[in-house]
């Protein structure tokens, strides 16, 4: 029986904690308007989580490029090879040897909290757990996440992100760095190498900024708005925000006026037509060779004969068949036309019918015999014999 109702009944921290102590297996989904995030437990743990906000492998990508394991044409060339064999893009990365298990796991880890952590600032919606799990998990690659885990960490972003949402504008405001931050140099731009491991200092450089906090200005080397970041930063949705209120507040970033461009990623195809496949268009010569490919077998195999070769095909034409019933069946026949018409034996229904007799009907009419059934004609008894004359009677 499935347990459904509302968030504003049955938050989510009381949710996931009564699924964590019950030990609970099944699949948790949560809706907000036309957004639908699943969240899969097994043994109580989260075993995966996905959104149709934001699609696990798309997010896997993102973040991989954006920790320079892989380029935007190493990318692309994956999803045209996981179209084609319909592995999982973690699979493929895997067996290319691009990516470590380890940096696997962690980018799973990190997509899976950040679509959770954005969903328990949800305050309605809807909720549906069913006891079923679907079979193509990825348990390999996808380490169970302990609920407490996931509680803890959202309760801290419950507690900031009313400040953090105050200091920002819309999230789909457009953003772009400002002569200042144009002119400013990077420490990032002098140690690459620490980007690419991931290691974090809160310690001021040259730039007066921190590592975080140059890392999401570098995110802004073309305006995009604050949506398209948090969708391709290495951070966590709250962090990312609060280094851009930062940067806001310090001046090195200046909101733009309008629509939000349009985010150009090395990997989209959109903005780099140079990585696209070329498109495919039939010859114009294909159909009138479907059509020849098919006229020519009809053309010089359909047999207008019986003796033809192709005995597939000469199977289609009427055939010659004569039945010769057995002796059995002659009796039975001729049984049925001589009942039927006793006068000729049926020989004339026999001719309609298309099974004419050979000669006359065998069997005899019935009807120039004795019916057997008729009362047998009265006996007459003999006349009685004369009494014999006695000699006195003659005197």
């Amino acid at each position: 029986m499935a347990l459904e109702g509302s968030l504003r009944d049955f938050d989510l921290f009381s949710l996931f904690n009564m699924i964590k102590i019950q030990g609970k297996n099944g699949t948790l989904v949560l809706s907000q308007g036309q957004e639908f995030v699943k969240v899969f437990f097994e043994n109580g743990e989260i075993v995966g989580c996905d959104s149709n906000q934001v699609r696990m492998e798309d997010r896997l990508g993102t973040m991989l490029v954006r920790l320079g394991r892989l380029t935007g044409e190493e990318l692309l060339s994956m999803v045209q090879v996981q179209r084609q064999t319909l592995k999982r893009m973690g699979t493929l990365l895997l067996e290319s040897g691009k990516v470590t298990a380890t940096d696997l796991q962690d980018a799973l880890f990190n997509q899976a909290t950040a679509i959770l952590h954005r969903t328990f600032r949800w305050v309605e919606g809807d909720y549906r757990f069913d006891s079923m799990l679907p079979p193509d998990l990825d348990r390999e690659h996808f380490v169970p996440i302990p609920v407490d885990t996931v509680l803890m960490e959202a309760a801290r972003i419950q507690d900031e992100w009313p400040e953090v949402e105050r200091r920002l504008p819309s999230m789909d405001q457009a953003l772009a760095k400002s002569p200042r931050a144009q002119a400013l140099h990077l420490d990032i731009d002098r140690d690459v190498s620490s980007v690419l491991d991931g290691k974090t200092t809160v310690q001021h450089g040259s730039s007066g900024l921190t590592h975080e906090q140059e890392v999401v200005l570098s995110y802004f080397d073309h305006p995009q708005s604050i949506k398209d970041v948090t969708q391709v930063s290495r951070y966590e949705e709250l962090d990312t925000c609060k280094a851009i209120a930062d940067l806001l507040e310090n001046g090195l970033l200046e909101p733009l006026s309008g629509e939000a461009p349009k985010v150009v990623r090395p990997w989209v195809t959109d903005g780099h037509p140079e990585y696209a496949p070329e498109a495919w268009e039939p010859s114009l010569l294909l159909w009138p060779l479907v059509a020849l490919f098919l006229a020519v077998p009809l053309l010089l195999y359909v047999p207008h004969r019986r003796g033809s070769v192709n005995l597939g095909l000469a199977s289609l034409q009427p055939a010659d068949v004569h039945v010769v019933p057995d002796g059995a069946t002659r009796v039975r026949q001729a049984w049925a036309f001589r009942m039927a018409s006793p006068r000729d034996g049926g020989l004339e229904l026999a001719q309609r019918l298309g099974r004419p007799l050979e000669g006359r009907n065998p069997v005899e009419d019935l009807s120039l015999l004795p019916d057997p059934m008729a009362p047998a004609p009265p006996q007459v008894p003999a006349p009685a014999p004369a009494p014999a004359k006695t000699g006195a009677h003659a005197r």
